[in-house]
């Protein structure tokens, strides 16, 4: 059978940095409603980056593939799936900007499933893959939630509800899956979704349900259920898949799960049983960077060299929605 692996991941980081002091000076400047050092004390954070106003979610998407086109070329691309909770517009699909873009000429397709749009791509590029339609498969993502945060506060209630705005973060990421020529590649994967919680999380703009609600496109969420619910289901969910594929936690080299402040790495580990060194910390460098959380934690890893040959990688994919997912590979 054949079997799909990642061979490559690239991510982008606009250059705008901004800290914790500088989101609060925003907020500030219209209604001075929160105290300093808030946002570090809520969600841990303390830098993210943003892109430029006239930096659009597919050029978030097209930055951080394009190191991957440019080394095995635009030819040897078969198939292209833009995952992402961002878009450029809402018709076309962001994939045919992205390819434009990107000088290919390979189907391109949107996947959007919240902050599990990459996990969800990956899970169809396999499927791709091992049916042998397609050889390569690329996954961009691109991600631009700053535009979501209302900085125009005018009460503490109106902060209350926006207030997990303020942990977002912009960037892309990109993968490239390919079939597997030796032992590495996805074991296993799983998914599960619980529709009821969808009022958790949202930004409700856009849609038929708001088509011209300014005010609706701005992030809002009940942070401290939709935590509870993700991280006391998601962590059950992965015991339940580790237990299926024959995976002990115990001999887990790596694990990537989806952020959502600074304390999530650390619920995860005790839910998890996991050790925390085997969990890559980000949101404090980068915030919440929706579905880009992911792959931009696993090639920080990578990066420093810390993923060997035969490494057994875990990922955990959180989102509203709510869903989670479970995927398990030999790198």
């Amino acid at each position: 059978m054949i079997k799909a692996k990642i061979k490559d991941i690239s991510v982008y980081l606009p250059a705008n940095k901004v800290g914790n002091t500088d989101m609060e000076n925003l907020v500030n400047a219209a209604s001075r409603i929160l105290p300093p050092g808030s946002l570090h004390k809520l969600f841990g954070s303390e830098n993210r980056h943003f892109a430029a106003t006239d930096e659009q979610v597919s050029d978030l998407a097209v930055a951080a593939a394009r190191p991957i086109v440019e080394k095995i070329g635009a030819e040897n691309i078969d198939f292209l799936i833009f995952a992402a909770a961002s878009a450029d517009l809402i018709e076309p699909a962001t994939a045919n900007m992205v390819q434009h873009k990107l000088g290919l000429r390979c189907p391109a397709a949107d996947v959007k499933n919240a902050c599990n749009s990459v996990t969800s791509a990956l899970l169809m590029a396999s499927a791709l893959i091992q049916s042998g339609m397609y050889r390569s498969v690329l996954i961009a993502n691109g991600e631009k939630p700053s535009d979501t945060i209302p900085f125009h506060l005018t009460n503490k209630d109106h902060l209350v509800k926006h207030l997990a705005a303020f942990s977002l973060g912009d960037a892309g990421a990109a993968l490239l899956v390919t079939a597997s020529d030796d032992e590495s590649g996805i074991v296993y994967q799983k998914f599960m979704t619980e529709g009821e919680h969808w009022q958790l999380c949202t930004i409700k703009g856009g849609g038929s349900m708001y088509p011209r609600d300014m005010e609706k496109t701005y992030f809002e969420g009940q942070t401290v259920e939709l935590k509870q619910v993700l991280a006391q289901n998601g962590t059950a969910f992965f015991h339940q898949c580790a237990t299926e594929a024959g995976w002990n936690p115990d001999d887990i080299q790596h694990f990537f799960t989806h952020q959502v402040s600074g304390s999530t790495n650390r619920l995860i580990s005790d839910l998890t049983h996991l050790r925390p060194n085997v969990l890559e910390e980000t949101f404090q460098h980068y915030g919440n960077t929706a579905a880009a959380s992911i792959p931009l934690a696993m090639h920080r890893r990578l990066s420093r060299g810390e993923v060997k040959k035969g490494d057994k990688v875990a990922w955990l994919g959180l989102a509203a929605g709510v869903s989670a997912s479970v995927q398990l590979m030999i790198w």
